[in-house]
């Protein structure tokens, strides 16, 4: 069986690339929370970093959204990450806690430009040329993107080790200028319009309206979007900015996070390739419902928990249950948008993401703070419970 189909590479290359090579080098995610922690800030004051990026987000989302639908998608997606490439690499000079929130601010506002308009750009790419590459491709750039991780956090463990923690926003701006490179070879089926200045905002504006209205009045995507949200809002109380602080204070040292990050991402591949085995076209609301039910019984499984070992394996486990779910979920999302706003209601669920992380972070922190890592992870599972019940009432529709 070929991995990939014909004509797939020569059509798709650059993004194969792009999603692994970049990521070997992006490893800030694995130690930013450390970082911020032996800068001295409390479990609150990063909660508030991390909602940062969400509420520039909420703020830009639908209508950058909406000028990757008008100018490009491409364009869009090289701008977003040449603008968050100079967040990480203020990082580096930054250390006072307003400052970081600007650096913060300017990685989510790049990002707001590259959510929705890169999986668009894509999809449509691939629509034109006919092919059945769609769900292979989501499939497939997750395996890959799992292995530069994979990679990301052994090479991130070594950097740490010898450099200290500072280096991450180093190696993380240079991740974002490889992604920079190797999109550039990438094709785009895209018609350019010609607007003026005026024309092109009351267009934006539109657009943003028009996705909204879609979104809203769908009877499959209002109700994924809620059970998006809800189960956002839940997975943010069993993140690393619960586990960091409760495996630190079981004894993890620092570099050792890059190791367990190359773990986690071995288990998003290994995840990812069971999924595409175990996943029948046409079924992705049984899968989905199915992978949730079962995040919700490893999340409430913590309260048994006190072993550092013990600990590391639930949170690989809710790792592999995201990641079984996340191709599906996006095959699902897209099977029910017109290609004219794909991008823009792509940026719908991320302004819907972000106000939940805006919402969740600081309040996630605060509640770490007050009653510990290990109760707060165990509320992650009593939390997620809605969103299962709204996917079980959700009827599929026709395309």
């Amino acid at each position: 069986m070929k991995l990939f189909k014909k004509g797939e590479l020569n059509l798709l290359w650059p993004f194969y690339v792009e999603s692994i090579v970049p990521y070997i080098l992006h490893f800030a995610w694995i130690f930013m929370i450390p970082y911020f922690i032996e800068l001295g800030l409390s479990i609150f004051q990063i909660g508030i970093l991390l909602a940062v990026a969400p509420l520039f987000t909420l703020l830009f989302e639908v209508p950058t959204g909406a000028f990757a639908d008008l100018y490009g998608r491409k364009n869009s997606v090289l701008l977003g990450y040449l603008l968050e490439g100079l967040g990480f690499i203020s990082l580096f000079f930054f250390q006072e806690f307003y400052l970081i929130l600007g650096s913060i601010a300017l990685i989510g506002f790049g990002g707001t430009f590259s959510s929705g308009a890169k999986e668009a750009w894509v999809t449509d790419l691939i629509k034109s040329k006919r092919k059945d590459f769609l769900h292979g491709y989501f499939v497939k750039v997750k395996i890959i993107g799992g292995i530069g991780l994979l990679c990301a956090g052994i090479v991130g463990a070594l950097f740490v080790k010898h450099f200290g923690l500072r280096i991450i926003w180093i190696t993380g701006f240079s991740s974002f200028i490889l992604s920079i490179v190797f999109l550039l070879f990438a094709n785009e089926h895209f018609i350019k319009r010609e607007v003026r200045i005026s024309q092109s905002l009351k267009n934006i504006k539109k657009q943003s309206l028009k996705s909204i209205s879609y979104s809203k009045r769908h009877p499959v995507l209002f109700y994924f979007l809620m059970a998006s949200a809800i189960l956002g809002f839940a997975t943010s109380f069993a993140v690393a900015l619960t586990f960091t602080p409760y495996l630190s204070s079981l004894g993890l040292k620092d570099h050792y996070f890059g190791y367990l990050g190359s773990a986690m991402a071995l288990m998003g591949v290994l995840a990812s390739i069971m999924g595409s085995k175990l996943y029948s076209k046409g079924k992705e609301r049984n899968f989905i419902i199915s992978s949730i039910l079962i995040w919700i019984l490893i999340a409430l499984s913590i309260i048994f928990v006190n072993k550092l070992v013990f600990v590391i394996i639930v949170l690989l486990g809710l790792v592999f249950m995201s990641s079984i779910k996340s191709p599906v979920e996006r095959v699902y999302f897209h099977k029910y948008i017109p290609s004219k706003l794909r991008a823009s209601i792509g940026s719908v669920e991320s302004m819907v993401l972000a106000i939940i992380g805006i919402i969740s972070f600081p309040l996630v922190g605060l509640t770490v703070d007050l009653i510990g890592p290990k109760y707060t992870i165990f509320l992650a599972g009593i939390l997620a419970l809605p969103s299962l019940i709204i996917y079980y009432k959700i009827k599929d529709a026709p395309k």
